[in-house]
């Protein structure tokens, strides 16, 4: 909120400043606006149509929606006029991962933690490329990372416990995945909360943990 209120009142002054409009549509995917993120992307293009984050933008718009070909195309493109844009590597390699092309994920995912190092979500698909290839130690390096960053992300303590219950490490999977169901049902996000309880109760089985 505190981000996004700062990019509506610089705007404000500075309606036409493409570093402000790339950075408020992206708090604007973020929290699921997608029709004014695409808005705001319209407006850098309106600005210079030739300008990559617009298409960075409309990119992620389209990986949000599921319509992976889109999302690929457009992130390339704006790769293509200025390869040191982050949010197209993390919208493809979040594709590749969903295609099941795990290490062409990672790969790509590591890209863009590289151009921003403290981004807690890069961080939070990387451990998940690796959780997919059984790399528990790898992802783990990352996943504590992101915790130094903000120790309150639900997906990374549901990561953490994925981690520590694929290491026979029943205890702190357990402490982990009560967090993220906390942090969950703090954001109404039922779906994740489904499946935390499902981990849960997973963990509770399978090292025999009393309540």
């Amino acid at each position: 909120d505190k981000a996004k209120s700062a990019a509506e009142y610089f705007l404000a002054q500075f309606p036409k400043d493409v570093e402000a409009l790339y950075f408020y549509a992206q708090v604007l995917v973020e929290t699921d606006q997608l029709l004014k993120a695409r808005e705001k992307a319209n407006e850098i293009l309106a600005i210079d149509a030739s300008l990559p984050e617009a298409k960075a933008i409309l990119g992620e718009v389209h990986y949000r929606r599921k319509e992976f070909s889109e999302a690929l195309d457009l992130s390339r493109e704006a790769l293509k006029k200025n390869p040191k844009l982050q949010v197209p590597y993390r919208v493809i390699g979040e594709i590749y991962l969903r295609q099941g092309k795990i290490e062409q994920g990672i790969k790509v995912l590591k890209e863009a933690h590289s151009l921003a190092p403290t981004d807690v979500g890069t961080l939070k698909k990387l451990s998940a490329g690796y959780l997919k290839n059984k790399d528990y130690a790898s992802a783990k390096i990352y996943l504590d990372m992101a915790m130094k960053l903000d120790d309150h992300v639900p997906g990374i303590h549901y990561n953490l416990a994925a981690v520590y219950a694929n290491q026979g490490k029943g205890q702190k999977a357990m402490e982990h995945i009560d967090l993220a169901l906390e942090y969950y049902q703090d954001l109404d996000t039922f779906f994740w909360v489904g499946k935390a309880r499902d981990m849960r109760r997973l963990i509770v089985r399978k090292f025999k943990i009393k309540e």
